[in-house]
């Protein structure tokens, strides 16, 4: 019978292998994940301008002209999208093209935390899908991956294993080099990430072994170290934590200034997240008793309905229930549940990366409600940065 130490390392490596095909099916033949190009309607939608308007501006000096394809379509690259913004940011002088915060007037680093201690509730997906959401949009994005399940890195087309190791969160917390040294830039412009892997479980066992040795240790507040060495480089910090309330979980909360909790429709994750809140609470209760009565003040907190059906009567209730009692905490914009997700998800890409082969018109639904969400989160930032917000 074979040794249970040799079955599961053969089944981790079976569960790698597969991984490290897919993302070399996806990245053939540089082994280099690539980005989709964006056709005009796209284009003229991120920037806020008519169709026709842009088919006018590729003929002016210096404007991005993109690509023309068979048929003559023209299609542009995000690289040429943010540079369409800063040109016409340039060319008109109306902020809406230059989206970038602005700490002279005191528009601070936000940093929006994804959370959930219960596994399945849609949290990766969302947050992977506002980071770069957020890129599209011109803002300098970073994306932290708390989770030693690496789904996010994986998403931008890295093996935890063979390309990310120690280079993690858990790797900063020795102090041997800084903090730039762990951010990687990925396939979309604008979006660098702090990877995951397996690694950083060590992390859990290295705070709470300082702590040990010094009780005044701040364990809580590395990752918020971590930030303000690289928060002149970025707007937007993204966080995905793993599905627990662990050291790592407590450094996201500690560096946020907006937190999101995913929450599926079903009374299991109802319930899951009726204990997470009580331990949010519990957590402030402790931190300003002994740190500081500002702890886990947060610019908002927001509840979004993930993994959603509208075709299912039961999570529609579930839905109106959680509306009823959280009033205006929970977002109207729901994460839908579709096969797309899922059928992009086998390409280790996001509904913003994927490229239909079937019905378009299914996949412009999903793709319109994943935009009417990260709207409505966007608008958060814009409302802490006092800007105006279009509803």
């Amino acid at each position: 019978m074979e040794d249970v130490v040799a079955r599961f390392e053969r089944y981790a490596e079976l569960c790698r292998a597969v991984q490290r095909k897919a993302i070399e099916l996806e990245n053939h033949p540089e082994r280099k994940k690539r980005l989709r190009r964006f056709g005009p309607g796209e284009v003229a939608e991120l920037l806020g301008i008519s169709p026709g308007y842009l088919r006018s501006l590729v003929h002016e000096p210096g404007f991005p002209t993109g690509e023309v394809g068979p048929g003559g379509r023209r299609s542009f690259t995000l690289g040429e999208i943010r540079a369409a913004r800063a040109w016409l940011f340039a060319h008109t002088g109306n902020p809406r093209y230059a989206p970038n915060r602005r700490p002279e007037l005191g528009e601070k680093l936000q940093v929006v935390t994804f959370v959930n201690f219960k596994g399945g509730s849609g949290k990766t997906t969302t947050a992977v899908h506002f980071a770069q959401h957020l890129s599209l949009r011109g803002y300098r994005v970073l994306l932290v991956d708390l989770d030693p399940q690496a789904s996010a890195t994986a998403l931008f087309g890295f093996d935890p294993e063979s390309e990310v190791g120690a280079a993690t969160f858990a790797g900063w917390l020795a102090r041997r080099q800084p903090a730039r040294a762990f951010v990687r830039p990925t396939h979309w412009e604008g979006l660098d990430l702090v990877p995951a892997s397996i690694a950083l479980q060590h992390a859990e066992y290295d705070l709470v072994g300082r702590l040990l040795e010094r009780r005044d240790f701040p364990f809580y507040a590395q990752l918020a170290e971590l930030l303000a060495e690289v928060e002149a480089d970025y707007d937007v910090v993204v966080c995905d934590c793993r599905p627990d309330v662990g050291m790592l979980t407590l450094n996201a909360l500690w560096a946020a200034t907006g937190l999101v909790v995913p929450i599926p429709p079903s009374m299991l994750d109802f319930a899951s997240s009726g204990e997470f809140f009580r331990f949010l609470a519990e957590v402030a209760r402790d931190f300003r008793g002994s740190i500081t009565r500002d702890a886990l003040a947060f610019d908002f907190v927001r509840i979004v309905t993930t993994r959603f059906k509208a075709s299912d009567r039961n999570q529609a209730e579930i839905v109106r229930w959680k509306r009823a009692l959280f009033q205006d905490a929970v977002l109207a914009e729901a994460m839908v549940d579709t096969a797309l997700v899922d059928a992009a998800g086998i390409l280790k890409e996001t509904l913003y990366e994927y490229e239909p082969a079937g019905n378009r018109r299914t996949y412009e639904r999903g793709l319109e409600a994943v935009r009417r969400l990260d709207r409505a989160l966007e608008r958060e930032l814009l409302r802490v940065w006092g800007r105006p917000v279009e509803e």
